[in-house]
Order: C-alpha cells, then sequence, then structure tokens
C-alpha cells in the first residue's frame, strides 16, 4: 500500500442539503433585480396598447416583472379589466392566462 494512498478514506466535499438549498437562494437574490417604477406617461401608454390591441385584435408582447426577474408574455388581448387590475389574453396555444397589471413594466404591439 502506497503512503499517499487514502483508499476509502478519500476526502469527499462535505456540504449537507440544507447548506446546498441556502447558497442557491443566496445566488437567486443576488440575480434578482428591482421593480422599475412607472411614470405616470409609461402608464398612460401601456393603457393606449392595450386598448387599440384589443379594439383591432392585434398581438401583443408583454414585459413582466415578476419576483426580482423579467419575463414576457405573448397573446392577443382578450380583456382587460380595470377594476380588478387584471389582463387576460389568449396565448397562441389557445389557452387564456391572467396578467397582474402591476406586474406589467412594458407593452410592445407586434405588427
Amino acid at each position: 500500500m502506497d503512503i499517499k494512498d487514502r483508499g476509502m478514506k478519500k476526502w469527499r466535499g462535505f456540504m449537507m442539503p440544507e447548506h446546498i438549498e441556502q447558497l442557491h437562494d443566496m445566488y437567486e437574490d443576488y440575480e434578482k433585480e428591482k421593480k422599475p417604477i412607472l411614470d405616470e406617461y409609461q402608464l398612460r401608454e401601456i393603457d393606449e396598447k392595450l386598448a387599440a390591441a384589443q379594439e383591432f385584435n392585434l398581438p401583443v408582447i408583454f414585459e413582466l416583472w415578476i419576483d426580482g426577474f423579467f419575463e414576457d408574455a405573448e397573446g392577443r388581448v382578450h380583456n382587460v379589466d380595470s377594476l380588478n387590475k387584471v389582463v387576460w389574453i389568449t396565448e397562441w396555444n389557445g389557452d387564456l392566462k391572467k396578467i397582474k397589471m402591476d406586474d406589467v413594466v412594458g407593452v410592445e404591439l407586434k405588427d
């Protein structure tokens, strides 16, 4: 047996599952971005684009901020519920999707 050979006692990294989960959460928090603050002009522009998209049945791309991350949602505006601050869109596969107006940070009309 060689002196440098430790056999079965070879060191293996010691990370408990709880530690791995904490590291993952710390990394995820590091990657999060702050929610942009929209002024009244930007909010009015979003409302006008949603109204045009609903009236002319235009495809729309929503830029959403959800829990610190930006996501996109595409579809056609099915209904705008101003009272509950919700927009219902019909996705390309035919499913209805509910989008909270508080999550919307941008709207783009597709041609």
